[in-house]
């Protein structure tokens, strides 16, 4: 059964889960690399994020939250290990709750937690790992913004 998802407006597709992964690295680094270089994230993907919404968003957003969204900026993909360390969180619950937060947020900004970030879940022999990564939409924004950096 093949894997198809939209990228760019164009539809892709790939024969085994492996190689679905793979491919949406690539052209999630080519993205990347497109907005370091300074182009407009409307060539790269559906401009979702503009400077003024990404204001918003921080405005309404308790620190916890602040802090999930500057550690998935900062490492680009981060685990929901990692994640909880950096937010000093005891467990997945927790990690939950903030995530409902920051849900919340959004259902405020008629948008939706795909709009923002995506989770990547990946199956080993003895459970899953659960990976962040933020939309290149947001992160353009972001930087637009001189965001986290300016923002201390």
């Amino acid at each position: 059964m093949a894997i198809e998802f939209k990228h760019r407006g164009r539809l892709w597709r790939a024969d085994t889960a492996r190689e679905a992964i793979a491919l949406r690295r690539q052209l999630e680094a080519d993205d990347q690399a497109a907005i370091e270089a300074g182009e407009d994230p409307s060539d790269v993907e559906d401009q979702v994020w503009t400077p003024d919404l990404l204001v918003d968003l921080l405005r309404g957003a308790g620190e916890n939250q602040k802090k999930f969204l500057r550690s998935v900026f900062e490492h680009g993909t981060i685990d929901t290990v990692e994640v909880r360390k950096k937010l000093d969180l005891q467990n997945e619950t927790a990690l939950a709750g903030v995530l409902s937060g920051l849900s919340k947020q959004l259902k405020k900004l008629n948008l939706k937690p795909w709009d923002l970030y995506t989770v990547q879940i990946q199956w080993d022999g003895k459970g899953k790992t659960r990976s962040f990564h933020l939309s290149q939409s947001f992160r353009w924004a972001a930087m637009q913004m001189g965001w986290p950096d300016e923002w201390i």
